[in-house]
């Protein structure tokens, strides 16, 4: 059922993207853990999510892996980078510099930029030397 799924190009994208926007949730588990004393519950509690976070989106990206090319998948990373700065905003109400705003635009526009060249056909297929 599995393999059924991965064979669509569009949902091997969707799944790139849960992985990454399930991993991006890991940082903010920790710092939430991080306000409970060393051991305590609530730390135990939250760095064990991260951990069963960190296990799903290594099992995702490893399903991603065998079926994208390296650098089509990891180009998703960025979304990454983009949540952490909305988790932080959102959760913890840290503040926004324009610097910070400007990494998010500059980040945005190579990934745009990187799916632009993959729609038009010129991005490198997916294998290497070594795939026969």
């Amino acid at each position: 059922m599995l393999d059924k799924f991965l064979e669509k190009r569009r949902n091997i994208i969707f799944l790139a993207i849960v992985a990454v926007f399930m991993e991006s949730l890991t940082s903010p588990c920790l710092k939430l853990g991080g306000k409970y004393p060393f051991l305590s519950t609530g730390y135990i509690a939250w760095f064990c999510l991260a951990v069963l976070i960190l296990g799903f989106y290594a099992v995702c990206w490893q399903l991603i892996l065998e079926k994208l090319p390296l650098t089509t998948a990891y180009l998703r990373r960025g979304f990454s980078y983009i949540l952490i700065f909305v988790w932080a905003t959102l959760i913890f109400h840290e503040s926004i510099t324009w610097k910070q705003i400007l990494g998010i635009i500059v980040i945005s526009i190579g990934m745009v930029v990187s799916i632009s060249d993959e729609r038009s056909g010129s991005a490198p297929q997916k294998g290497g030397e070594n795939e026969q």
